[in-house]
């Protein structure tokens, strides 16, 4: 069997500067698809706090401007749309502007979230990763477009698949960067992945979810903190889920 039967022709990978940051579960491709794999909530949380510390600087740079890229598309989709429309678009047309202003920055966000991913797996990183996965742009958007599109349904439909999905495919993203897969495969071995655990996994994401909106009620202050150490949340749990074919952490 190849070393990774999912992409066995993936390049090598140079070697990384590693900081003294807290040794954790690695996971792999193999076990995850088999359910080989386990977390506890206060674990993952508990190591994501840690890697906070000297890195809030680091995330808030490469925050900053994917958000004012974010809100800036947003203006612009909802300026057009009222010029194109009128001042009271139907909300269909209304969240399908929003829609692909999400799609559009979808390679910036896929950056933001590898910053964390190669965070959790030891390598030290500047803000400037959130640039470093804009040669992915297409498959990016064919994945937040399919992943949109099929949450979305499952909403309309019955509610609980759109839950379903929302939680299955999350980590579709950074398979998609760190491993190189093609957008549907990247979707369905998140999806397959994390079925085996996916109450866990939606619990985790409740209590994180839950803290963050309490941080949130003293005037957004509690967010310096709580935003990286959420994003932070899902590359542990990324890391200890599939592994990365960044250098694993060191104690």
């Amino acid at each position: 069997m190849m070393s990774d039967p999912i992409n066995p022709y993936r390049p090598p990978q140079a070697e990384s500067d590693h900081f003294d940051g807290p040794a954790g579960a690695q996971g792999s491709l193999e076990q995850a698809l088999a359910g080989n794999y386990d977390f506890e909530i206060g674990e993952v949380m508990s190591e994501a706090w840690e890697l906070t510390k000297g890195f809030k600087a680091t995330f808030w740079g490469g925050a900053l401007i994917v958000y004012g890229v974010v809100i800036a598309v947003v203006l612009v989709s909802g300026f057009l749309t009222q010029a194109v429309f009128g001042a009271k678009p139907h909300f269909l047309i209304s969240m399908g502007t929003n829609a692909l202003g999400t799609l559009l920055t979808s390679p910036l966000t896929l950056g933001l979230i590898m910053l964390t991913v190669k965070r959790a797996a030891g390598t030290a990183v500047t803000f400037e990763v959130v640039f470093g996965y804009l040669n992915k742009a297409v498959p990016a958007i064919v994945v937040s477009f399919l992943t949109l599109i099929l949450t979305y349904l499952g909403l309309a439909l019955l509610l609980i698949p759109g839950i379903y999905l929302s939680v299955a495919y999350g980590m579709a993203k950074p398979l998609l960067a760190d491993r190189g897969l093609a957008p549907w495969q990247s979707m369905e071995v998140s999806r397959k992945a994390l079925t085996h655990k996916w109450f866990k996994i939606f619990g985790l994401y409740l209590v994180v979810g839950v803290l963050v909106f309490l941080s949130a009620l003293f005037f957004g202050v509690g967010l310096i903190w709580t935003a990286p150490w959420s994003m932070l949340v899902l590359g542990v749990l990324y890391r200890r889920i599939f592994g990365t074919t960044e250098p694993a952490p060191v104690a």
